[in-house]
Protein backbone atom coordinates (compact mmCIF):
# COMPACT_ATOMS: atom_id res chain seq x y z
CA UNK A 1 0.00 0.00 0.00
CA UNK A 2 1.33 3.68 -0.90
CA UNK A 3 3.16 4.92 2.51
CA UNK A 4 2.08 8.35 1.96
CA UNK A 5 -1.63 6.90 2.21
CA UNK A 6 -0.77 5.42 5.34
CA UNK A 7 0.91 8.48 6.42
CA UNK A 8 -2.12 10.49 5.44
CA UNK A 9 -4.47 8.22 7.38
CA UNK A 10 -2.20 8.20 10.67
CA UNK A 11 -2.22 11.70 10.73
CA UNK A 12 -5.87 11.70 10.70
CA UNK A 13 -6.45 8.77 12.56
CA UNK A 14 -8.02 8.55 16.61
CA UNK A 15 -9.58 4.87 17.37
CA UNK A 16 -12.65 5.97 17.42
CA UNK A 17 -12.54 8.10 13.95
CA UNK A 18 -14.49 5.79 11.20
CA UNK A 19 -12.38 4.57 8.69
CA UNK A 20 -14.02 5.05 5.18
CA UNK A 21 -14.72 1.87 4.71
CA UNK A 22 -17.04 1.87 7.47
CA UNK A 23 -18.72 4.91 6.43
CA UNK A 24 -19.40 3.37 3.17
CA UNK A 25 -20.83 -0.25 5.01
CA UNK A 26 -22.89 1.76 6.86
CA UNK A 27 -24.03 3.38 4.00
CA UNK A 28 -24.53 0.24 1.85
CA UNK A 29 -26.92 -1.04 5.05
CA UNK A 30 -29.22 1.91 5.45
CA UNK A 31 -29.81 2.60 1.24
CA UNK A 32 -28.68 -0.71 -0.18
CA UNK A 33 -26.43 1.00 -2.82
CA UNK A 34 -23.42 3.25 -2.05
CA UNK A 35 -23.61 7.30 -4.30
CA UNK A 36 -21.32 9.79 -5.09
CA UNK A 37 -22.20 11.08 -1.99
CA UNK A 38 -21.38 8.32 0.03
CA UNK A 39 -18.14 8.33 -1.45
CA UNK A 40 -17.52 12.09 -0.97
CA UNK A 41 -18.92 11.56 2.65
CA UNK A 42 -16.29 8.62 3.51
CA UNK A 43 -13.63 10.90 2.24
CA UNK A 44 -14.46 13.65 4.78
CA UNK A 45 -14.88 11.54 7.86
CA UNK A 46 -11.93 9.51 6.84
CA UNK A 47 -9.11 11.97 5.67
CA UNK A 48 -8.72 9.81 2.71
CA UNK A 49 -8.78 11.18 -1.07
CA UNK A 50 -12.01 10.76 -2.90
CA UNK A 51 -9.63 8.75 -5.30
CA UNK A 52 -8.58 6.46 -2.73
CA UNK A 53 -12.48 6.45 -1.51
CA UNK A 54 -13.30 5.06 -5.39
CA UNK A 55 -10.66 2.52 -5.28
CA UNK A 56 -11.99 0.84 -1.67
CA UNK A 57 -15.50 1.61 -2.82
CA UNK A 58 -14.61 -0.98 -5.78
CA UNK A 59 -12.85 -3.12 -4.25
CA UNK A 60 -15.16 -5.65 -1.44
CA UNK A 61 -17.80 -7.71 -2.78
CA UNK A 62 -19.94 -6.36 -0.07
CA UNK A 63 -20.21 -2.89 -1.16
CA UNK A 64 -20.68 -3.45 -5.46
CA UNK A 65 -23.95 -5.35 -6.16
CA UNK A 66 -27.61 -3.21 -4.82
CA UNK A 67 -29.31 -4.77 -2.13
CA UNK A 68 -33.29 -5.14 -1.93
CA UNK A 69 -35.43 -5.44 0.57
CA UNK A 70 -34.66 -8.83 1.23
CA UNK A 71 -30.98 -9.02 0.06
CA UNK A 72 -29.97 -12.83 -0.53
CA UNK A 73 -26.79 -14.56 0.11
CA UNK A 74 -26.07 -18.29 -2.05
CA UNK A 75 -22.72 -19.27 -0.45
CA UNK A 76 -20.67 -20.91 -3.34
CA UNK A 77 -17.63 -22.35 -1.24
CA UNK A 78 -16.33 -25.13 -1.96
CA UNK A 79 -18.27 -27.28 1.30
CA UNK A 80 -21.63 -26.33 -1.02
CA UNK A 81 -20.12 -26.65 -4.03
CA UNK A 82 -19.45 -30.39 -3.35
CA UNK A 83 -22.94 -30.40 -1.81
CA UNK A 84 -24.73 -29.15 -4.71
CA UNK A 85 -22.40 -28.22 -7.50
CA UNK A 86 -23.65 -25.02 -9.27
CA UNK A 87 -27.19 -25.72 -8.89
CA UNK A 88 -27.96 -24.07 -5.59
CA UNK A 89 -26.76 -20.87 -7.80
CA UNK A 90 -29.33 -21.52 -10.55
CA UNK A 91 -31.99 -22.63 -8.53
CA UNK A 92 -32.20 -19.36 -6.91
CA UNK A 93 -32.04 -17.24 -9.87
CA UNK A 94 -34.62 -18.67 -11.76
CA UNK A 95 -37.05 -18.64 -9.00
CA UNK A 96 -36.24 -15.14 -7.97
CA UNK A 97 -36.21 -14.38 -11.34
CA UNK A 98 -32.54 -12.17 -11.11
CA UNK A 99 -28.90 -12.84 -11.67
CA UNK A 100 -26.38 -12.88 -9.11
CA UNK A 101 -25.21 -9.23 -8.14
CA UNK A 102 -28.80 -7.74 -9.47
CA UNK A 103 -31.88 -6.65 -7.92
CA UNK A 104 -35.41 -6.73 -8.75
CA UNK A 105 -37.03 -3.74 -10.61
CA UNK A 106 -39.39 -3.52 -7.52
CA UNK A 107 -36.21 -3.16 -5.26
CA UNK A 108 -38.21 -6.38 -3.29
CA UNK A 109 -35.36 -8.95 -3.37
CA UNK A 110 -31.52 -8.85 -4.84
CA UNK A 111 -29.05 -12.04 -5.13
CA UNK A 112 -25.71 -12.57 -4.72
CA UNK A 113 -22.61 -15.16 -4.57
CA UNK A 114 -20.69 -15.12 -1.13
CA UNK A 115 -18.21 -17.22 0.15
CA UNK A 116 -18.25 -18.63 2.91
CA UNK A 117 -20.67 -18.62 5.19
CA UNK A 118 -18.90 -20.99 7.24
CA UNK A 119 -21.93 -23.56 7.46
CA UNK A 120 -19.79 -26.32 5.73
CA UNK A 121 -21.30 -29.19 8.34
CA UNK A 122 -24.66 -28.69 6.90
CA UNK A 123 -23.81 -27.23 3.25
CA UNK A 124 -25.97 -26.07 1.26
CA UNK A 125 -26.02 -22.81 2.75
CA UNK A 126 -27.68 -19.48 2.25
CA UNK A 127 -28.00 -16.24 4.19
CA UNK A 128 -30.91 -13.87 3.91
CA UNK A 129 -29.89 -10.06 5.32
CA UNK A 130 -28.44 -11.28 8.95
CA UNK A 131 -30.22 -15.02 8.65
CA UNK A 132 -27.88 -18.32 7.85
CA UNK A 133 -30.27 -21.42 6.77
CA UNK A 134 -28.23 -24.24 6.03
CA UNK A 135 -28.72 -27.91 4.73
CA UNK A 136 -32.16 -29.49 2.98
CA UNK A 137 -34.71 -27.43 2.43
CA UNK A 138 -32.87 -24.01 3.24
CA UNK A 139 -32.99 -23.23 -0.95
CA UNK A 140 -36.58 -23.26 -0.60
CA UNK A 141 -37.27 -21.64 2.36
CA UNK A 142 -34.99 -18.79 1.41
CA UNK A 143 -37.15 -18.48 -2.12
CA UNK A 144 -41.00 -18.94 0.44
CA UNK A 145 -39.41 -15.92 2.53
CA UNK A 146 -38.95 -18.36 5.34
CA UNK A 147 -35.67 -18.87 6.13
CA UNK A 148 -34.76 -20.12 9.59
CA UNK A 149 -31.80 -19.91 11.38
CA UNK A 150 -29.72 -23.21 11.23
CA UNK A 151 -28.61 -25.29 14.09
CA UNK A 152 -24.86 -25.99 14.62
CA UNK A 153 -23.03 -28.95 15.89
CA UNK A 154 -21.29 -28.81 18.89
CA UNK A 155 -17.80 -29.06 19.00
CA UNK A 156 -15.76 -31.60 20.90
CA UNK A 157 -12.53 -32.37 21.85
CA UNK A 158 -10.47 -35.50 22.19
CA UNK A 159 -7.91 -34.01 24.77
CA UNK A 160 -8.20 -34.87 28.38
CA UNK A 161 -7.36 -31.29 29.01
CA UNK A 162 -9.21 -29.12 26.29
CA UNK A 163 -7.45 -25.50 25.74
CA UNK A 164 -9.99 -24.26 22.99
CA UNK A 165 -13.02 -26.10 23.65
CA UNK A 166 -13.79 -24.80 26.94
CA UNK A 167 -14.80 -21.34 28.36
CA UNK A 168 -12.27 -19.14 29.04
CA UNK A 169 -11.89 -17.47 33.17
CA UNK A 170 -8.81 -14.76 32.42
CA UNK A 171 -6.75 -16.42 34.48
CA UNK A 172 -3.53 -16.19 32.42
CA UNK A 173 -4.29 -12.30 32.28
CA UNK A 174 -4.42 -12.37 36.13
CA UNK A 175 -0.94 -14.68 36.56
CA UNK A 176 0.97 -12.24 33.66
CA UNK A 177 0.12 -9.58 35.34
CA UNK A 178 0.53 -10.57 38.82
CA UNK A 179 3.19 -12.72 39.15
CA UNK A 180 5.12 -13.59 35.81
CA UNK A 181 5.73 -9.49 34.12
CA UNK A 182 6.26 -9.12 30.61
CA UNK A 183 9.79 -10.45 30.36
CA UNK A 184 8.95 -13.73 31.80
CA UNK A 185 5.30 -14.26 29.88
CA UNK A 186 6.85 -13.94 26.29
CA UNK A 187 9.88 -15.99 27.76
CA UNK A 188 6.68 -18.73 28.30
CA UNK A 189 5.29 -17.65 25.08
CA UNK A 190 8.68 -18.42 22.58
CA UNK A 191 9.22 -22.01 25.18
CA UNK A 192 6.17 -22.99 24.15
CA UNK A 193 6.53 -22.92 20.80
CA UNK A 194 3.29 -21.84 19.58
CA UNK A 195 3.12 -22.10 15.76
CA UNK A 196 0.46 -19.80 13.71
CA UNK A 197 -2.44 -21.63 13.24
CA UNK A 198 -3.52 -19.56 10.09
CA UNK A 199 -1.39 -21.59 7.72
CA UNK A 200 2.19 -20.52 7.84
CA UNK A 201 2.84 -21.84 11.22
CA UNK A 202 5.54 -18.84 11.73
CA UNK A 203 6.48 -18.95 15.94
CA UNK A 204 4.30 -16.84 17.46
CA UNK A 205 6.75 -16.31 20.55
CA UNK A 206 9.19 -14.49 17.59
CA UNK A 207 6.31 -11.96 16.31
CA UNK A 208 6.58 -10.96 19.35
CA UNK A 209 9.58 -10.93 20.54
CA UNK A 210 10.33 -8.97 17.35
CA UNK A 211 7.47 -6.15 18.27
CA UNK A 212 8.34 -6.06 21.64
CA UNK A 213 11.90 -4.94 20.76
CA UNK A 214 10.88 -2.40 18.72
CA UNK A 215 11.60 1.41 18.96
CA UNK A 216 8.69 3.53 19.72
CA UNK A 217 5.86 4.06 21.97
CA UNK A 218 2.32 3.08 20.18
CA UNK A 219 2.17 -0.65 19.22
CA UNK A 220 -0.51 -2.22 18.11
CA UNK A 221 -2.13 -6.17 18.57
CA UNK A 222 -4.02 -7.26 15.11
CA UNK A 223 -6.28 -10.23 15.10
CA UNK A 224 -7.09 -11.66 12.09
CA UNK A 225 -10.18 -13.19 12.18
CA UNK A 226 -10.87 -13.06 8.46
CA UNK A 227 -10.29 -17.06 7.63
CA UNK A 228 -12.06 -16.90 4.29
CA UNK A 229 -10.57 -20.57 3.35
CA UNK A 230 -14.03 -21.95 1.97
CA UNK A 231 -14.56 -25.40 4.19
CA UNK A 232 -13.07 -23.66 7.53
CA UNK A 233 -15.09 -22.87 10.51
CA UNK A 234 -12.87 -23.09 12.74
CA UNK A 235 -12.17 -19.16 13.47
CA UNK A 236 -16.36 -18.56 13.45
CA UNK A 237 -16.66 -21.01 16.17
CA UNK A 238 -14.15 -19.51 18.10
CA UNK A 239 -15.00 -16.03 17.80
CA UNK A 240 -19.05 -16.60 18.17
CA UNK A 241 -18.40 -19.10 21.06
CA UNK A 242 -15.75 -18.50 23.15
CA UNK A 243 -14.54 -14.96 22.61
CA UNK A 244 -13.07 -14.47 25.67
CA UNK A 245 -10.39 -16.55 24.68
CA UNK A 246 -9.30 -14.66 21.92
CA UNK A 247 -9.66 -11.08 24.02
CA UNK A 248 -7.76 -12.20 26.87
CA UNK A 249 -5.04 -13.65 23.65
CA UNK A 250 -4.62 -10.58 22.51
CA UNK A 251 -4.16 -8.18 25.98
CA UNK A 252 -1.62 -11.07 26.59
CA UNK A 253 -0.11 -10.27 23.34
CA UNK A 254 -0.14 -6.73 24.16
CA UNK A 255 0.83 -6.60 27.45
CA UNK A 256 3.77 -8.92 26.36
CA UNK A 257 5.13 -6.13 23.41
CA UNK A 258 4.09 -3.32 25.09
CA UNK A 259 0.84 -2.47 23.01
CA UNK A 260 -2.02 -0.68 24.25
CA UNK A 261 -4.66 -1.41 22.02
CA UNK A 262 -5.44 -4.05 19.41
CA UNK A 263 -8.19 -4.68 16.40
CA UNK A 264 -10.08 -7.58 15.42
CA UNK A 265 -10.80 -7.84 11.98
CA UNK A 266 -13.86 -10.72 11.45
CA UNK A 267 -15.91 -11.81 8.61
CA UNK A 268 -18.92 -9.92 7.40
CA UNK A 269 -19.72 -13.25 6.01
CA UNK A 270 -20.35 -14.28 9.96
CA UNK A 271 -23.52 -12.23 11.25
CA UNK A 272 -22.69 -13.36 14.73
CA UNK A 273 -19.08 -13.05 15.39
CA UNK A 274 -19.25 -9.40 15.65
CA UNK A 275 -21.93 -9.09 18.26
CA UNK A 276 -20.14 -11.91 19.83
CA UNK A 277 -16.98 -10.07 20.49
CA UNK A 278 -18.71 -6.77 21.41
CA UNK A 279 -20.78 -8.43 23.98
CA UNK A 280 -17.32 -10.25 25.46
CA UNK A 281 -15.28 -7.08 25.33
CA UNK A 282 -18.07 -5.01 26.93
CA UNK A 283 -18.03 -7.41 29.95
CA UNK A 284 -14.72 -7.46 30.50
CA UNK A 285 -14.22 -3.73 30.58
CA UNK A 286 -16.65 -3.86 33.47
CA UNK A 287 -15.32 -6.31 35.35
CA UNK A 288 -11.78 -4.34 35.01
CA UNK A 289 -10.38 -6.82 32.58
CA UNK A 290 -10.13 -3.90 29.56
CA UNK A 291 -9.58 -0.87 29.59
CA UNK A 292 -7.52 1.12 31.71
CA UNK A 293 -5.54 0.32 34.97
CA UNK A 294 -6.01 -3.41 34.09
CA UNK A 295 -6.60 -5.42 37.47
CA UNK A 296 -5.52 -2.32 39.29
CA UNK A 297 -1.99 -2.37 37.61
CA UNK A 298 -0.78 0.46 35.40
CA UNK A 299 -1.52 -1.26 32.21
CA UNK A 300 -4.44 -0.50 29.47
CA UNK A 301 -5.28 -2.56 26.75
CA UNK A 302 -8.42 -2.39 24.84
CA UNK A 303 -9.92 -3.48 21.44
CA UNK A 304 -11.63 -2.15 18.38
CA UNK A 305 -14.03 -4.80 16.53
CA UNK A 306 -13.79 -4.53 12.97
CA UNK A 307 -16.36 -6.32 10.40
CA UNK A 308 -14.81 -6.76 7.19
CA UNK A 309 -16.95 -6.31 3.33
CA UNK A 310 -15.92 -9.63 1.52
CA UNK A 311 -12.20 -10.74 0.38
CA UNK A 312 -10.50 -13.32 0.61
CA UNK A 313 -7.13 -12.41 -0.11
CA UNK A 314 -7.81 -9.83 3.46
CA UNK A 315 -6.86 -12.72 4.98
CA UNK A 316 -2.83 -12.28 4.04
CA UNK A 317 -1.07 -10.06 6.49
CA UNK A 318 -0.21 -7.01 4.71
CA UNK A 319 -4.23 -6.67 3.13
CA UNK A 320 -6.01 -7.33 6.77
CA UNK A 321 -3.48 -4.45 8.10
CA UNK A 322 -4.83 -2.42 4.72
CA UNK A 323 -8.59 -3.54 5.38
CA UNK A 324 -8.01 -2.20 9.41
CA UNK A 325 -6.85 1.19 8.36
CA UNK A 326 -9.97 1.16 5.44
CA UNK A 327 -8.07 0.99 2.56
CA UNK A 328 -8.39 -1.66 -0.26
CA UNK A 329 -7.42 -5.31 0.73
CA UNK A 330 -4.50 -5.52 -1.37
CA UNK A 331 -1.09 -7.66 -0.61
CA UNK A 332 2.23 -5.04 -0.02
CA UNK A 333 5.78 -6.00 -0.83
CA UNK A 334 8.05 -7.39 2.74
CA UNK A 335 10.01 -5.95 3.63
CA UNK A 336 8.81 -4.05 5.94
CA UNK A 337 7.47 -6.86 7.51
CA UNK A 338 4.05 -5.55 10.47
CA UNK A 339 6.40 -6.27 13.37
CA UNK A 340 8.37 -3.06 12.03
CA UNK A 341 6.01 -0.86 10.16
CA UNK A 342 2.22 -2.23 10.90
CA UNK A 343 -1.42 -0.19 11.38
CA UNK A 344 -0.73 3.03 10.94
CA UNK A 345 2.99 2.69 10.28
CA UNK A 346 3.31 1.39 13.88
CA UNK A 347 5.09 -1.96 14.89
CA UNK A 348 2.07 -4.45 14.93
CA UNK A 349 1.51 -7.71 15.80
CA UNK A 350 -0.76 -9.80 13.57
CA UNK A 351 -1.76 -13.05 14.69
CA UNK A 352 -4.91 -15.41 13.77
CA UNK A 353 -7.80 -15.90 16.20
CA UNK A 354 -6.72 -20.11 16.76
CA UNK A 355 -3.27 -18.49 17.57
CA UNK A 356 -3.87 -15.48 19.87
CA UNK A 357 -6.71 -18.08 21.64
CA UNK A 358 -4.17 -20.43 22.51
CA UNK A 359 -2.28 -18.27 24.49
CA UNK A 360 -4.57 -17.82 28.06
CA UNK A 361 -3.51 -21.63 28.68
CA UNK A 362 0.32 -20.99 27.86
CA UNK A 363 0.40 -18.06 30.24
CA UNK A 364 -1.82 -19.98 32.90
CA UNK A 365 -0.58 -23.50 32.92
CA UNK A 366 3.43 -22.47 31.23
CA UNK A 367 5.03 -23.88 28.53
CA UNK A 368 5.75 -27.55 29.41
CA UNK A 369 2.15 -28.37 30.17
CA UNK A 370 1.55 -26.69 26.68
CA UNK A 371 3.92 -28.69 24.85
CA UNK A 372 2.89 -31.70 26.58
CA UNK A 373 -0.49 -31.82 24.83
CA UNK A 374 1.02 -33.50 21.86
CA UNK A 375 4.04 -35.89 22.96
CA UNK A 376 6.34 -37.08 20.47
CA UNK A 377 5.07 -34.68 17.57
CA UNK A 378 6.90 -32.09 15.97
CA UNK A 379 4.66 -29.12 16.84
CA UNK A 380 3.03 -28.30 20.42
CA UNK A 381 -0.52 -27.62 21.99
CA UNK A 382 -3.48 -28.65 20.17
CA UNK A 383 -5.31 -27.89 16.93
CA UNK A 384 -8.87 -27.29 16.05
CA UNK A 385 -9.72 -29.39 13.13
CA UNK A 386 -13.31 -29.19 11.26
CA UNK A 387 -15.18 -31.38 8.51
CA UNK A 388 -17.71 -30.91 6.13
CA UNK A 389 -21.27 -32.06 5.65
CA UNK A 390 -19.98 -35.52 3.30
CA UNK A 391 -18.73 -36.75 7.24
CA UNK A 392 -21.10 -38.59 9.49
CA UNK A 393 -20.37 -36.41 12.47
CA UNK A 394 -18.73 -32.82 11.13
CA UNK A 395 -18.10 -30.17 13.32
CA UNK A 396 -15.26 -28.72 14.82
CA UNK A 397 -12.81 -30.85 16.81
CA UNK A 398 -9.97 -30.19 19.05
CA UNK A 399 -7.19 -32.93 18.65
CA UNK A 400 -3.39 -33.30 19.07
CA UNK A 401 -0.62 -33.29 16.55
CA UNK A 402 0.47 -36.63 15.23
CA UNK A 403 -2.79 -38.04 14.67
CA UNK A 404 -3.27 -39.47 11.23
CA UNK A 405 -5.66 -38.04 8.60
CA UNK A 406 -7.00 -41.40 8.61
CA UNK A 407 -7.90 -41.70 11.97
CA UNK A 408 -8.96 -38.02 12.01
CA UNK A 409 -11.65 -39.14 9.78
CA UNK A 410 -12.29 -42.59 10.63
CA UNK A 411 -12.23 -42.30 14.15
CA UNK A 412 -13.33 -38.89 15.12
CA UNK A 413 -15.19 -37.50 12.20
CA UNK A 414 -16.85 -41.03 11.80
CA UNK A 415 -16.24 -41.43 8.23
CA UNK A 416 -18.44 -40.35 5.26
CA UNK A 417 -22.05 -40.64 4.86
CA UNK A 418 -23.56 -43.79 3.82
CA UNK A 419 -20.33 -45.99 4.36
CA UNK A 420 -19.03 -43.79 0.69
CA UNK A 421 -15.48 -44.20 0.23
CA UNK A 422 -13.21 -41.40 0.01
CA UNK A 423 -11.48 -40.11 -3.10
CA UNK A 424 -9.50 -37.57 -1.61
CA UNK A 425 -9.29 -34.41 0.61
CA UNK A 426 -8.62 -30.90 0.51
CA UNK A 427 -6.51 -29.88 3.72
CA UNK A 428 -6.06 -26.47 4.06
CA UNK A 429 -8.18 -24.73 1.98
CA UNK A 430 -8.32 -23.57 -1.49
CA UNK A 431 -4.71 -23.24 -1.36
CA UNK A 432 -3.38 -25.67 0.73
CA UNK A 433 -3.70 -28.97 -1.34
CA UNK A 434 -5.27 -31.98 -2.70
CA UNK A 435 -4.67 -35.43 -0.64
CA UNK A 436 -5.69 -38.68 -2.37
CA UNK A 437 -6.70 -41.66 -0.26
CA UNK A 438 -3.35 -43.29 -0.57
CA UNK A 439 -2.00 -40.99 1.33
CA UNK A 440 -4.69 -40.83 4.49
CA UNK A 441 -1.84 -42.18 6.63
CA UNK A 442 0.27 -38.79 6.88
CA UNK A 443 0.74 -37.45 10.33
CA UNK A 444 -1.83 -33.98 10.45
CA UNK A 445 1.42 -31.75 10.80
CA UNK A 446 2.75 -29.34 9.40
CA UNK A 447 5.94 -30.38 7.78
CA UNK A 448 4.53 -34.28 6.98
CA UNK A 449 1.56 -32.34 5.50
CA UNK A 450 4.06 -30.59 3.47
CA UNK A 451 6.05 -33.82 2.48
CA UNK A 452 2.84 -34.41 0.58
CA UNK A 453 1.94 -31.22 -0.93
CA UNK A 454 -0.23 -30.30 1.65
CA UNK A 455 -0.75 -27.77 4.23
CA UNK A 456 -2.50 -27.64 7.60
CA UNK A 457 -4.08 -24.30 7.10
CA UNK A 458 -6.49 -23.42 8.91
CA UNK A 459 -7.35 -27.45 9.68
CA UNK A 460 -9.88 -27.60 7.29
CA UNK A 461 -10.76 -31.05 5.58
CA UNK A 462 -13.11 -31.48 3.28
CA UNK A 463 -14.09 -34.61 1.63
CA UNK A 464 -14.75 -35.77 -1.96
CA UNK A 465 -16.04 -39.27 -2.26
CA UNK A 466 -15.89 -41.64 -5.53
CA UNK A 467 -18.35 -39.89 -7.20
CA UNK A 468 -16.54 -36.23 -7.31
CA UNK A 469 -15.53 -35.40 -10.97
CA UNK A 470 -11.76 -33.69 -9.40
CA UNK A 471 -11.35 -31.96 -12.53
CA UNK A 472 -14.86 -29.90 -11.82
CA UNK A 473 -13.34 -29.36 -8.50
CA UNK A 474 -10.02 -27.67 -10.09
CA UNK A 475 -12.31 -25.62 -12.45
CA UNK A 476 -13.99 -24.25 -9.01
CA UNK A 477 -10.71 -24.23 -7.46
CA UNK A 478 -9.40 -22.03 -10.53
CA UNK A 479 -12.14 -19.38 -10.71
CA UNK A 480 -12.25 -18.94 -6.99
CA UNK A 481 -8.60 -18.02 -7.12
CA UNK A 482 -9.51 -16.07 -10.26
CA UNK A 483 -11.85 -13.87 -8.63
CA UNK A 484 -10.90 -13.17 -5.62
CA UNK A 485 -7.32 -12.18 -6.93
CA UNK A 486 -6.34 -8.56 -5.52
CA UNK A 487 -5.04 -8.25 -8.77
CA UNK A 488 -1.51 -6.76 -7.62
CA UNK A 489 0.72 -9.22 -9.48
CA UNK A 490 0.31 -10.11 -13.02
CA UNK A 491 0.93 -14.11 -12.56
CA UNK A 492 -2.33 -14.07 -10.05
CA UNK A 493 -4.27 -11.58 -11.83
CA UNK A 494 -3.41 -13.61 -15.16
CA UNK A 495 -2.40 -16.63 -14.70
CA UNK A 496 -5.44 -18.10 -12.82
CA UNK A 497 -7.68 -16.97 -15.27
CA UNK A 498 -6.10 -18.03 -18.07
CA UNK A 499 -6.16 -21.39 -16.24
CA UNK A 500 -9.85 -21.66 -15.39
CA UNK A 501 -10.54 -20.49 -19.07
CA UNK A 502 -8.64 -23.48 -20.16
CA UNK A 503 -10.04 -25.78 -17.99
CA UNK A 504 -13.48 -24.36 -18.47
CA UNK A 505 -13.50 -24.70 -22.16
CA UNK A 506 -11.89 -28.57 -21.83
CA UNK A 507 -15.03 -29.33 -19.68
CA UNK A 508 -17.27 -27.33 -22.76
Amino acid sequence: MSRNLVELIRRHHTVQAPTALEVLKDAMDDHGELTDADRVRAAELSGMPEAAVYGVSTFYDDLLAPRGERHVRVCTGTACFVAAGDASVERLSADLGIAPGERAADRSVSLAETVCLGFCHSSPAVRVGDVVDAGPGALDRAVAGETRAATEPEWESVLPEPVLTRPGGWHGLRRALEELGRERLLAEVEAAEVRGRGGAGFPAGTKWSFVAKAAGPEKFVVANGDEGDPGSYIDKYLMERSPELLLEGMALAGFAVGASHGFVLCRSEYPRAKPALEDEAARAREAGLLGTGILGTDFDFDVTIIEGAGSYVVGEETALLACVQGLRGTVSARPPFPAERGVYGKPTVVNNVETLSNMPFVAARGAAAYRALSPGTETAGSKLVCFNERFVRPSVYEVPFGMTVRELCEDVAGGLTGGAEIKALQIGGPLGGILPASLLDTPFDFDPLAAVGCMVGHGSILAFDQTADMREVARHLLRFGAEESCGKCFPCRIGLRRAYEEFSADAA
